[in-house]
């Protein structure tokens, strides 16, 4: 059965013979191709580099004179520079903008598993670019978020610190909650690492929940391939004084919804993302925090005992 879905979904050509491989959140992505420029990496995802080796997800990566515009059932239309597809085999993603011509740059083919995929390159759109990075976001960035989203766990809008005498704490927040300001501050104030001053992705370890880094970055550019046990989570919200208020699990699991990447394409992700972010609750204490903008507000957290 699994043979049959490996010929049928990805169609493969032969294996290429250079490979790059990246790790993040302990999700392993390989890709490989027949030529070395083809597997170039941005400097974001540079820093997640790991040696070569057999990856959660394996994508193969071939040139295409053109790309038409699928036919099929549309199953979610990002409204930037995505469309996802239903097939068979699993999902078809193309990638479009008008900045590139007006048919798809990019197609990944991928099985339903997120563990198998061809990514086609547009020769017409992408030939006169040098480089070309075939994995560069937001397609790293999905491919990373649909494959957690099984239960394995679950990305965040938040910054992430690890604090050396406090432990690790995550700072939700949408964008302008002060996501880059509260990272700011630790880092001139505190002996902090920052893993994400943006996006955080929360899995277990064992018995407990786990942060790391990633390559998607805010204003502030903090990008970690690093994690940290969670000792707190707080709602970033701004306020005239320093504010903490603790959430019941139903409003901590709003709030963390609000501020998570779900994949939309159907029920099943979902719901095992909900189930997810229920099971955070459960784990880790969840607070509102209104803050002040200046040093008070580190302060504020590191004398609570809530």
């Amino acid at each position: 059965m699994i043979a049959q879905q490996r010929q049928t979904a990805i169609c493969e050509p032969p294996r290429g013979m250079h490979r790059s491989c990246i790790r993040i959140a302990d999700v392993s992505i390989g890709l490989r191709a027949n030529a070395a420029e083809d597997i170039c990496l941005t400097p974001e995802l540079n820093a997640f580099r790991i040696e070569p080796a057999e990856c959660d997800i394996e994508i193969t990566i071939a040139w295409v004179e053109s790309l038409e515009r699928p036919r099929g059932r549309k199953l979610f239309d990002s409204g930037a520079v995505w469309t996802l597809y239903a097939r068979d085999y699993g999902y078809l993603v193309d990638f479009e903008t008008p900045v590139l011509g007006a048919c798809p740059y990019k197609r990944l083919c991928v099985n339903r598993s997120f563990s198998e995929a061809q990514l086609f390159l547009n020769r017409e759109c992408l030939g006169g670019l040098d480089p070309v990075h075939a994995l560069e976001y937001p397609l790293d960035e999905w491919l990373v978020t649909n494959w957690l989203a099984s239960g394995k766990g679950v990305e965040v809008h938040g910054c992430g610190l690890a604090d050396r005498a406090s432990g690790g704490h995550l700072f939700l927040g949408h964008s302008g909650a002060g996501k880059s300001t509260t990272t700011m501050l630790w880092k001139s104030i505190r002996d902090a690492r920052i893993l994400s001053d943006d996006r955080i992705i929360l899995r277990d370890q064992g018995s407990e929940l786990w942060m790391h880094g990633t390559p998607w970055h805010g204003e502030a550019g903090f990008a970690a391939a690093e994690r940290v046990r969670i000792e707190r989570i707080f709602v970033l919200e701004h306020g005239d004084k320093n504010e903490i208020a603790p959430l019941s699990k139903a409003q901590a699991v709003g709030e963390l919804f609000a501020r998570s990447f779900p994949p939309f394409h159907g029920h099943r992700p979902l719901e095992s993302t909900l189930a997810y972010l229920h099971h955070i609750t459960e784990s880790v204490p969840c607070y509102r925090y209104r803050f002040f903008p200046d040093a008070s507000a580190v302060e504020a957290i590191l004398d609570f005992n809530g």
